[in-house]
């Protein structure tokens, strides 16, 4: 048995902030105490004064690509190692590895090296299973997304992504504009994948359909998608009208613009707002030239960008600055922590998301000005500064 005590917390819970003691068991939050409870723990109990610092869930990333040098698309163990140790630093951990549109070869190559390595224990963050961006995509909203590989949404292809090994995607991308789309979504929901829009020249009444037939989710809104019109809402406009869809949103004050992500959560709430970082191979790493996929990109004051046509091409945004950039908008903590955790663990019926006995003991530990102090992942300190 494995024992974890924090101790002199300020503990983030769902409605309220309290000072004092976690008590995490084999991974698992046992026992939340106020001040002062002597909680009474054997020899072997590790245990960490944290001095009034807050505890926050776990960050959770349902879309991001790369890190420190290292992509998804790399195929390799490695990469995807790379990715979960350096997320941890920013109080990130659990994560979807997130594919591009490519090769069926390459996709399939992603998806064993990643079902490999899904929820084991790593340095890090947990991977707990992937988000496939595309290929079903239109070439008009292509973005970063390489065009020579897409294609119109194929089951029987489909079904080979999914039988690399069951319960491993959890979202799929696409772009609803037609009516074997929305076959397809009926398919992959009968399969219990998640499935967004994205990268989109759909109308408004095709996502409205294709939302009546199971699809859920937006892939970083705004960004990638027919934007709204007082004539036609397109694809974002559903994207906030539609109470069924959880909305992400990459808060960089790049991507979009501070104010409209106002305007987002005024439209959905805070609970169907899902922060992404949509993050690239050079997030933690210094200007220069670098790679998504097979495009060549360049990254230089805080923005990735496509050498081609200058498209943004990812993010390198870390979930630690969108929590704040929630907080300066001036939502409290624990709208912060919806949007950055709680939501997508609802969504995805994973064990966190909230500070509560019997969830994952999955924290992120703040310094006073939100900076990310301690990273704790199934009650193992994974990244101390």
């Amino acid at each position: 048995m494995k024992e974890l005590l924090l101790k002199n917390a300020k503990i983030v819970l769902k409605d309220k902030i309290i000072e004092g003691d976690i008590l995490a068991v084999d991974g698992i939050i046992k026992n939340i105490s106020e001040k002062n409870s002597n909680e009474v723990c054997s020899p072997e109990t590790k245990s960490i004064d944290l001095n009034g610092k807050y505890v926050v869930p776990g960050f959770i990333d349902v879309h991001i690509h790369g890190s420190n040098g290292a992509d998804a698309m790399d195929g390799t163990v490695e990469a995807l190692k790379t990715i979960s140790s350096y997320v941890a630093t920013k109080g990130t951990t659990k994560f979807l590895a997130t594919t591009l549109t490519s090769s069926k070869e390459e996709l399939i190559n992603v998806l064993k090296i990643a079902g490999e390595l899904q929820n084991k224990e790593l340095d890090g963050a947990t991977i707990f299973g992937v988000h496939m961006e595309g290929p079903y995509f239109d070439i008009e909203y292509k973005g970063a997304q390489n065009e020579k590989y897409m294609k119109p949404a194929a089951e029987k292809e489909i079904k080979e992504y999914l039988d690399v090994k069951p319960g491993l995607v959890k979202l799929m991308s696409l772009s609803p504009h037609n009516e074997e789309s929305i076959e397809t979504i009926k398919f992959l929901r009968e399969n219990d994948v998640i499935v967004s829009v994205g990268h989109s020249a759909a109308k408004f009444n095709d996502v409205m359909k294709a939302i009546d037939a199971g699809l859920s989710h937006s892939t970083h809104t705004f960004n990638g998608m027919r934007g709204i019109n007082h004539r036609e809402p397109g694809v974002a406009g559903a994207a906030l009208i539609s109470d069924k869809i959880n909305a992400e949103v990459i808060f960089d004050k790049i991507h979009i613009h501070p104010e409209i992500v106002r305007l987002m959560l005024k439209a959905k709430g805070t609970d169907k707002v899902v922060c992404i970082t949509d993050a690239m191979a050079a997030t933690g790493l210094p200007e220069g030239d670098y790679k998504l996929g097979e495009l060549d990109v360049y990254v230089k004051d805080n923005q990735a960008r496509l050498k081609s046509n200058d498209s943004l091409a990812g993010s390198v945004l870390t979930l630690d600055k969108a929590f704040r950039h929630i907080m300066e908008l001036g939502y409290s903590i624990h709208d912060a922590v919806k949007v950055t955790s709680t939501n997508a663990a609802i969504e995805f019926g994973v064990n966190a998301g909230s500070i509560e006995v019997g969830k994952d003991a999955d924290f992120a530990i703040l310094d006073e000005n939100y900076n990310v102090d301690m990273t704790i992942v199934n009650g193992n300190v994974k990244f101390e500064r």
